[in-house]
């Protein structure tokens, strides 16, 4: 049954501290103590509690959160060039094997060689605005 009664009031929106203190009111001290940082209020500058958690306004910008962002998605960069290598050395490995075939290898080779390139612009501009953004 408190079961039950912890999923109506998750549904109606009260948040899991005042579910725990209404399914056993002698232990709110616990509750308070094992209650997560993101349900507890806190105290702003003018005295007015205010909820923490997921929806809460930044405050600070956290810049070294959007540098370590976009360090990962240059790594994508890294990866284009080593696909731009593996294009040309099976062009070079596909000429080998059949030089009558050269001219259309080679167009093949530039047709994909757009393609990451155009994967690579794409990621800078990602990476750009991971830098940038707030």
């Amino acid at each position: 049954m408190a079961l039950l009664k912890q999923a109506v009031m998750a549904a109606r929106g009260v948040s899991q501290v005042q579910v725990l203190r209404s399914v056993v009111p002698a232990t709110s001290a616990a509750c308070r103590l094992f209650s997560t940082p993101a349900l507890r209020s806190a105290v702003a500058s003018d005295g007015k509690a205010t909820k923490l958690g997921l929806g809460a306004p930044l405050t600070t910008r956290n810049a070294g959160v959007s540098v370590l962002g976009c360090a990962i998605a240059m790594v994508a960069v890294g990866g284009c060039a080593q696909g731009i290598g593996q294009l040309f050395a099976a062009l070079v490995v596909g000429m080998a094997r059949n030089p009558s075939m050269k001219e259309d290898l080679f167009t093949y080779t530039l047709i994909g060689m757009g393609f990451l390139e155009f994967l690579a612009i794409v990621v800078i501009l990602i990476a750009g605005l991971l830098l940038y953004s707030e």
